[in-house]
């Protein structure tokens, strides 16, 4: 449970030199991350605060850009991260910014500045003072906290960027990088595979031997473990776009929907195979498409092979795939094993061998008992 926010200091003045800490300390005295956030917006100051207290931050508030310098000075410790409004009432977070690049005390320090409007020469103005980021409001807290967690603790300029899927999900640093301005590649640990955005757009992707707008859905929605983010032109055409509103709109939806059935469904991991004869009761009831989903359950295959290998959308394979284990035409590949060797079979059923209508006579061929 983290500290609750603690009040925004009373003061008239908005560039008063004074700051607010919020959430100084973990529980147990462990100390925080220290973000330096520059708004002279209260409302979105707290609003973005929590939600980096809440990630486990501490949040140092200031209103202007002379409190922010005054909050780096010689004497105090250093923050993790700025984040700072574009527009200040003393001043501008572009002035702001490249007056920390030029302080050598402060130049390595990662920089978000957040608009309240996009201009069109923002983002040259941005990358002119050494910006690391730049937003655009109305923006998502979610993606600041998560460029906050992938970029704190990291010299500015920095190329490349490591987390892990259980540190930092794959769709909310993707949703995050998006919202800014940079280009670059995400790349899975192992070579799994990765993705390419550029100014807002994802470009390209490649997962498991599929190239384009499926393997990207199946890298956010399959891949975990470690992964880097490295920032810098990317040149190439690519194999498609999509643009952040997609992604919040369609894809990330059915994320959702499929993180949903995997937290009550079936076992990724799981093996099942066809209860044939269960099957042909059902058969009559079922869609005519769901031979593409039953055909893949071999017994040898699990779940999460015959989601990648279904041309389904993974949610809509997941749901066909839990429905059929439901009905019982699907079943764990051991049950039918245990079964069949408890008939006296041996080996791997032969589902689609035809049973013989005779009863075969030792020692009498098919042709002579004819």
């Amino acid at each position: 449970m983290t500290p609750a926010l603690t009040q925004l200091s009373a003061r008239n003045d908005p560039t008063a030199s004074v700051p607010s800490e919020v959430g100084a300390r973990r529980r147990g005295g462990r100390s925080r991350a220290r973000v330096l956030l520059v708004d002279s917006d209260a409302g979105a100051q707290s609003a973005l605060a929590a939600a980096l207290v809440e990630a486990g931050f501490e949040a140092l508030l200031v209103g202007g850009a002379q409190a922010a310098l005054d909050a780096l000075a010689p004497d105090g410790p250093l923050p993790r991260l700025v984040i700072a409004d574009v527009e200040l009432p003393d001043g501008d977070g572009f002035s702001l910014c490249g007056q920390i690049r030029a302080d050598v005390r402060t130049a390595h320090l990662p920089v978000l500045l957040l608009a309240r409007r996009e201009e069109d020469f923002h983002r040259d103005l941005a990358g002119g003072v050494g910006a690391d980021d730049y937003l655009t409001r109305p923006l998502d807290v979610e993606d600041v906290v998560s460029l906050a967690r992938l970029k704190s603790g990291y010299a500015t300029g920095a190329a490349t960027f490591e987390s892990h899927t259980a540190r930092l999900a794959l769709p909310r640093v993707t949703r995050a990088l998006l919202a800014g301005v940079r280009s670059g590649r995400l790349v899975l640990a192992e070579g799994e595979g990765w993705f390419s955005f550029r100014h807002g757009l994802v470009v390209d992707a490649m997962f498991h031997g599929e190239r384009g707008s499926l393997a990207f859905r199946r890298l956010l929605g399959f891949a975990s473990g470690a992964y880097a983010v490295a920032l810098g032109p990317e040149l190439h055409k690519g194999s498609f776009t999509m643009d952040r509103a997609h992604l919040c709109e369609a894809v990330l939806p059915a994320l959702e929907r499929f993180e949903a059935l995997r937290a009550r469904g079936l076992p990724l991991a799981s093996r099942l195979t066809v209860d044939f004869a269960r099957l042909a009761e059902e058969l009559p009831a079922l869609p005519e498409d769901v031979g593409e989903v039953v055909r893949l359950f071999d017994g040898r295959r699990t779940v999460r092979a015959v989601l990648l290998e279904c041309l389904y959308p993974e949610a809509v394979a997941y749901e066909a795939s839990t429905r059929l284990f439901a009905l019982g035409v699907l079943v764990p590949a051991c049950f039918i094993e245990e079964r069949e060797r408890a008939r006296g079979g041996s080996g791997v059923p032969g589902f689609f061998e035809p049973v013989p209508s005779v009863d075969p006579v030792p020692g009498v061929s098919r042709g002579d008992a004819d």
